[in-house]
């Protein structure tokens, strides 16, 4: 392409005759402050004005010591360029009101002169302003976007670092005129700034002559992205003219870079696994065979408590390192391109994630990287945190919450939750916080505090849309953004709550459009660029920050929703796809939507039942051919294994117009093998999680006295036994550590007459090692200022009903 030649914009010097100081008016005096310093005037730097039109101008000054001049007379002092030839287009009175041609005597009305450049300067007591250039013009009535290349560009998109020149003519009727050599510089914008950097230049199309430089634009591919340029002048402004830095088309993942074959590692707790990602637009292997240099990608995890990319989740590196902590298990890793800060102003919005393929270079890269957590070390020792839901919102009853950690006296401190919770959920940084849904409202405690105590998003319990009440679906991965499912109001909404100590905003507010309808399961995408939330009414509702709020049904209740090992898709349980599968099935749902389409079902797979949870392995194969991935899917009585295979296609560039619309991953398998029974009979679940390295899967049921360990290798089961306390216990909580060695399960102890129809009469936290040593400690509440004060309800006299733990969470750490 041509270049054009470039440099500051136009030095206009001013020749001024050395009587000029004569003519300025007395000063009074200076007051013994020194000489007058500086003296600015306003507008400053360059304006432009139709023929005929006035333009006042003010000036001020300032002495050395920065106080400023009183009672001086400002003399306004016009001129022209050097070099110029002719009379000032411009005049002015002594007052400062200056004309686009001359005044009459009076100074009252002004006539219209010719086209031209002035300049003007404000003098104070000898002390001269910096000069305003004025470019007088007739009016514009139109300014059009024009290439000022020698040839046009060859595409619709440019690389990233590509640069183009682009100039704005200006038109003045009639005649449809060409006035632009008299306008000055053109103001341009760009209406996504990270697409697109603009730096202006001047053009002299006779450099022995620089009366009428030409002003244009340089435009330099900045984020893969769409944009609108503008350019206008004294009040007019052109069309939108379009301009893209050429989306991306494709990521490829490598560990430590190109010399580690394979998308697995295996890492001990605090190391620390350094990936590449190589990103490539849509024009590579069109117009360029080369990696772009500065991607503007988003890191995310999907399992952030084992391994994690701390603050770090975007940069154009193309590089980063995630931490394996000291929580054991499998996670998995990846990069894509996530709006709004990559392929950006797309709408719908059009993420791209990472994929298998070769890299320019011919080596093979892939769509995730799988790591396992282990430790040469002890296994670390888990502490987890209880809260109880029986003080059933009673006024002024205060619900205990204390922490379980194995020893003689566990029970250390007790902090007193204001409100009844009804949901329990730590988020995963490193520095955790406890967040409590309840009726009254959201609240949380970071227990990491060494005297932890109680946030309550709003001091006051109404309204429901200021305090956020209801129960705590999900957290994203990064830690921030809570998801609240009010179960109070009418009609039911979904809040969404930032909780980053570092952006103050209020919560998103979603209200569910039908009757009776309430959000019952969520889940962020591990990039956080959406979350899926299913109701109770068979409908999934897809929430952006980037596009409209949509909906696609399920026709039935689902039952959850989990995402992929790229994101690229979400697996939900109990939803039949549009061609009529049964609602005993699972389907992947995009993650990216369509102009009228919230989400693309890409496939379904029947299941022997309606899955109540889904289990997508950490650990995931890779080859040329995508991903494989296996997800355990909870059917009690049975646990059922799908395999899905899946690829993400990359973006295309086609001509004569590129693809800005959403690319569902491709599914070209998606199977169900025979259901495994786990010989429990019919169960109610109260908790279930996949751990380790996604070899087992860890299982908590009501009446069920013992932990389950499902062995995902073999099928097989085993069960460990929870001691009976004195009778048999009846679980209503647990939570399992990510490596699955350590389960805490609040129970119910003892009911009267062994009928569990009755209120419980005694219950403990079971501390369980399921690698050694079975259930070896039972923690019953205990209030730490009265021993034989077995109630975790406060303020509720002695006649109250006895409160026990039922929400129970390990700390992750």
């Amino acid at each position: 392409m041509r270049r054009c030649a470039s440099g500051l914009l136009l030095t206009l010097v001013i020749l001024f005759v050395g009587a000029f100081t004569g003519c300025l008016g007395k000063s009074s005096g200076n007051s013994g402050n020194g000489g007058i310093s500086t003296v600015s005037l306003n507008p400053g730097g360059i304006i432009s004005l139709d023929i005929g039109t006035t333009q006042p101008f003010t000036a001020a000054g300032k002495y050395a010591d920065g106080k400023p001049v009183i009672g001086l007379d400002i003399q306004f002092v016009v001129g022209v360029p050097a070099g110029a030839t002719g009379p000032s287009p411009l005049s002015i009175t002594n007052g400062g009101n200056a004309c686009a041609g001359t005044w009459d005597i009076s100074g009252a009305i002004c006539s219209p002169g010719g086209a031209g450049i002035a300049t003007v300067m404000a003098v104070i007591n000898g002390t001269s302003s910096a000069v305003t250039t004025v470019y007088v013009h007739q009016h514009i009535d139109s300014v059009q976007i024009v290439s000022a290349e020698a040839v046009p560009p060859q595409y619709e998109c440019f690389s990233q670092g590509q640069t183009w020149v682009y100039q704005a003519i200006a038109y003045s009727d009639p005649g449809n005129v060409d006035i632009t050599n008299t306008v000055g510089p053109m103001s341009w914008s760009s209406s996504n700034a990270g697409v697109v950097t603009l730096t202006p230049i001047v053009v002299y199309p006779n450099p022995q002559n620089q009366e009428n430089p030409i002003f244009q634009i340089q435009t330099t591919a900045k984020g893969p992205g769409i944009t609108q340029l503008s350019a206008g002048a004294a009040g007019t402004s052109s069309n939108p003219f379009p301009y893209t830095t050429c989306l991306i088309k494709a990521i490829y993942l490598q560990i430590g870079g190109q010399g580690q074959a394979g998308n697995s590692i295996t890492v001990d707790n605090g190391g620390s696994i350094a990936i590449t990602a190589t990103a490539v637009d849509t024009l590579y292997g069109v117009a360029n065979t080369t990696a772009l240099t500065s991607p503007p990608l988003t890191w995310s995890t999907t399992h952030p408590e084992v391994a994690a990319f701390g603050t770090t989740t975007t940069n154009t590196t193309g590089n980063n390192s995630a931490t394996a902590r000291n929580n054991l298990g499998g996670a998995t890793l990846t990069a894509s391109c996530s709006p709004p800060t990559c392929n950006i102003g797309v709408v719908p919005s059009l993420p791209v994630y990472a994929s298998d393929g070769l890299l320019p270079n011919g080596t093979p890269g892939f769509g995730e990287i799988s790591v396992d957590v282990t430790s040469t070390s002890a296994v670390p020792t888990y502490t987890a945190w209880v809260a109880t839901t029986d003080c059933q919102d009673a006024p002024g009853c205060s619900s205990s919450l204390f922490k379980v950690t194995p020893g003689t006296n566990p029970i250390s401190s007790i902090t007193g939750l204001p409100r009844t919770p009804n949901s329990m959920m730590f988020n995963h940084l490193v520095s955790p916080r406890i967040y409590f849904g309840s009726d009254q409202g959201l609240m949380y405690v970071s227990v990491s505090n060494s005297t932890p105590s109680v946030t309550l998003v709003s001091n006051s319990s109404i309204p429901c849309n200021v305090s956020l009440c209801g129960k705590v679906l999900t957290i994203s991965n990064d830690g921030q953004l809570v998801v609240v499912a009010d179960t109070v109001s009418t009609p039911g909404q979904i809040y969404i709550y930032n909780g980053s100590t570092t952006t103050s905003s209020a919560p998103v507010d979603l209200i569910l459009p039908n009757s009776g309808e309430i959000g019952k399961a969520a889940a962020f995408s591990p990039d956080r660029s959406k979350v899926f939330i299913l109701t109770n009414l068979g409908n999934m509702y897809i929430y952006s920050t980037v596009d409209a709020l949509t909906s696609v049904s399920t026709f039935a209740p689902a039952t959850d929703v989990e995402f992929s090992a790229d994101g690229s898709f979400a697996y939900v349980a109990g939803a039949p796809d549009m061609a009529g599968a049964p609602a005993s099935s699972v389907s992947a749902f995009s993650t990216c939507s369509l102009p009228t389409v919230g989400s693309v079902n890409i496939g379904s797979v029947a299941t022997s039942a309606t899955p109540l949870n889904l289990f997508p392995s950490p650990l995931v194969q890779a080859d040329l051919e995508g991903l494989t991935q296996t997800v355990l899917a909870l059917e009690p009585p049975n646990v059922q294994f799908l395999t899905a295979q899946f690829t993400q296609d990359p973006v295309l560039y086609k001509a004569p117009q590129l693809q800005l619309t959403c690319n569902p991953p491709q599914m070209p398998s998606f199977t169900a093998g025979a259901p495994v029974n786990l010989g429990q009979g019919n169960f109610d679940p109260v908790y279930s999680q996949l751990v380790n390295d996604g070899t087992q899967l860890i299982i908590v049921a009501r009446h069920l006295p013992a932990v389950l360990i499902f062995n995902v290798s073999d099928g097989t089961t085993v069960s460990v036994p929870l001691v009976d306390n004195p009778a048999p216990p009846d679980p209503l909580s647990a939570s399992a550590s990510t490596d699955g060695s350590q389960v805490y399960v609040a129970s119910c102890d003892q009911y009267p007459n062994n009928d569990p129809t009755q209120p419980c009469g005694a219950g403990s936290v079971h501390i369980v090692n399921t690698i050694s040593g079975g259930d070896f400690q039972q923690v019953p509440y205990t209030n730490i200022n009265d021993n034989n004060n077995p109630n975790m309800c406060n303020n509720q006299g002695g006649s109250a009903p006895l409160c026990l733990p039922n929400l129970i969470a390990i700390r992750p750490q």
